[in-house]
C-alpha cells in the first residue's frame, strides 16, 4: 500500500478519488490509510468480490471507475490517462483491462500465466468475453446499469464482461495501462521441469521492464535501523560501536529516516541524537514497544534494517541483502548457516532430537541456524508482532 498510493500520487490525472474496500485488516493498513489522507473506506467481514465492489460503486459520482488490486502497482505516471484513452472515445466499449507484468520474485509458473494472458497489443472482445478486475476500468453510466453479481466468490468480472458482450458492448484490453503483480491469475506455488524452462526464456522478456522498475531499486524506498546494543554497558563504548555502524552505513547510500537503539543502561541523554530505547526483558517485548511509541514514523517506513552490535558488519553482504530483498520483492530476508553434520537438540531438559547415525553426509539430516544478528531487513508488519522471521522470510545462506 505504501507504494501503490505513493505512485497513485505522480498519475498525471490529479482528481481522482480513490474508495477503500477493507476485508478486516488486522495489520498497518488502516494506519496506512490514515497516513494517506484516505477516507471513504468499505469495510467487510466475509470477502464476495461483487458483492463489496457494488457497494464501493454506489459511493461513486465520476465518469469512469478504476478498480485496482492493492497490491498491483502503476507501471508509469500515465497508467489512468491511459486507461481513460482506452474507452474514453469508443462508445461500444463498456470496459477496458491493462496489461499485468510480472516482477522478478513472480513465482516461475505465475510468471508464465501473466504472459500468456496478457499480451504486448492491444485486443478487443466481441465475442470472447475477458476482463480482470486486478487492473480494470468501466464507465459508470454502464457500472451503475449493470452491478457484479453479489453471489460469486470469484471471476465476477468475467461473467459481467459475458453479459456485457450479450447487450451488444465490447471489453478492451490495453497493452499500456499497465501494473505489475507479483502473482499471477492462477497464484500457483508449486513448478515443474517444463515450466522451468519456460520462465527462463520468459525472465530475459521482462528484464527490460525490470530494468526500468523503479521499486526494485533500494533507493525508491524508506528505511529505519534498530541498532541492538543492549549489552553495552559503557556509553561511550555504544557510541564508538554506533558511530562505526553508521559510517558503514551511510556507504549504502540508503534513504533511512530513523534510527533507534537497544540498551539495557539508564543514559539520561540520547545517543548520538537518536532514538534511544530502554530496553525490555526480551527483543519480542522491545521490537513491539517500537512499534508502539513510535507508529507515526514507522507507517512512513517501508523496510527496517535491524543489526546487533556485537556482530562485526559486513557490508558486502548487508548491501546483498538489501538489494536481493528489494529486488525480489520479498517482505523479510536475513543470513543463516545451513549444517549437515550429527547433532543432539535439547531443550530445557525435554527429550532430545538426535542426528547420530554413521551415514554418508547426504543422508544426514541438516538444520539452518538463523543469523539475523548479522543483519536482517522486514517490513514493518514484522515489528508490530515482535518477531524478525515468519514463513515468508527469505534466507541467505553464509
Amino acid at each position: 500500500l505504501k507504494i501503490l498510493f505513493k505512485e497513485l500520487k505522480k498519475q498525471t490525472i490529479k482528481n481522482f478519488e480513490i474508495i477503500f474496500c477493507d476485508n478486516n485488516s488486522e495489520d498497518e493498513t488502516l494506519k496506512i490509510l490514515k497516513a494517506n489522507k484516505i477516507k471513504k473506506i468499505i469495510k467487510f467481514k466475509r470477502y464476495i468480490p461483487g458483492e463489496i465492489l457494488n457497494r464501493a460503486i454506489k459511493k461513486t459520482n465520476s465518469e469512469y471507475i478504476c478498480i485496482l488490486s492493492a497490491h498491483c502497482i502503476p507501471v508509469n505516471k500515465y497508467w489512468l490517462e491511459e486507461h481513460i484513452n482506452s474507452i474514453q472515445n469508443n462508445p461500444k466499449f463498456a470496459a477496458s483491462y491493462g496489461k499485468q507484468i510480472p516482477l522478478p520474485g513472480t513465482t516461475v509458473q505465475n510468471l508464465i500465466d501473466l504472459d500468456i494472458i496478457f499480451k504486448d497489443q492491444p485486443i478487443i472482445h466481441k465475442n470472447d468475453p475477458y476482463l480482470n478486475n486486478a487492473n480494470a476500468i468501466y464507465k459508470a453510466n454502464i457500472l451503475k446499469k449493470n452491478l457484479f453479481s453479489p453471489k460469486l466468490t470469484n471471476i465476477e468480472d468475467r461473467i459481467w464482461a459475458k453479459n456485457m458482450i450479450r447487450y451488444g458492448y465490447e471489453i478492451f484490453y490495453s497493452a499500456n495501462a499497465s501494473v505489475f503483480h507479483l502473482h499471477g491469475v492462477h497464484q500457483h506455488e508449486s513448478k515443474s521441469n517444463r515450466a522451468l524452462n519456460t520462465y527462463n526464456i520468459l525472465v530475459d522478456k521482462y528484464k527490460k521492464y525490470w530494468k526500468r522498475c523503479n521499486l526494485l531499486n533500494p533507493n525508491y524506498y524508506n528505511f529505519s535501523v534498530i541498532i541492538n546494543g543492549r549489552s553495552f554497558k559503557n556509553k561511550n563504548f555504544l557510541k564508538k560501536k554506533v558511530n562505526l555502524f553508521l559510517t558503514e552505513l551511510n556507504k549504502l547510500k540508503l534513504n533511512i529516516n530513523y534510527h533507534f537503539i537497544l540498551n539495557n543502561s539508564e543514559f539520561k541523554k540520547r545517543i548520538n541524537n537518536l532514538d534511544y530505547i530502554k530496553s525490555k526483558n526480551t527483543l519480542k517485548e522491545d521490537l513491539k514497544l517500537i512499534y508502539k511509541k513510535y507508529t507515526h514514523k514507522i507507517i512512513e517506513t517501508n523496510y527496517i534494517i535491524y543489526f546487533n552490535l556485537e556482530e562485526k558488519i559486513n557490508l558486502n553482504k548487508l548491501r546483498m541483502l538489501i538489494k536481493q530483498t528489494v529486488y525480489y520483492q520479498y517482505e523479510a530476508a536475513t543470513f543463516g548457516e545451513l549444517i549437515k553434520k550429527n547433532f543432539l537438540i535439547n531443550f530445557k531438559g525435554n527429550e532430545e532430537f538426535r542426528s547420530t547415525n554413521l551415514d554418508i553426509i547426504e543422508n544426514k539430516p541438516s538444520i539452518t541456524l538463523l543469523k539475523w544478528s548479522k543483519g536482517s531487513l522486514i517490513q514493518s508488519e514484522y515489528l508490530r508482532k515482535g518477531i524478525l522471521f515468519s514463513k515468508k522470510s527469505k534466507i541467505f545462506y553464509s
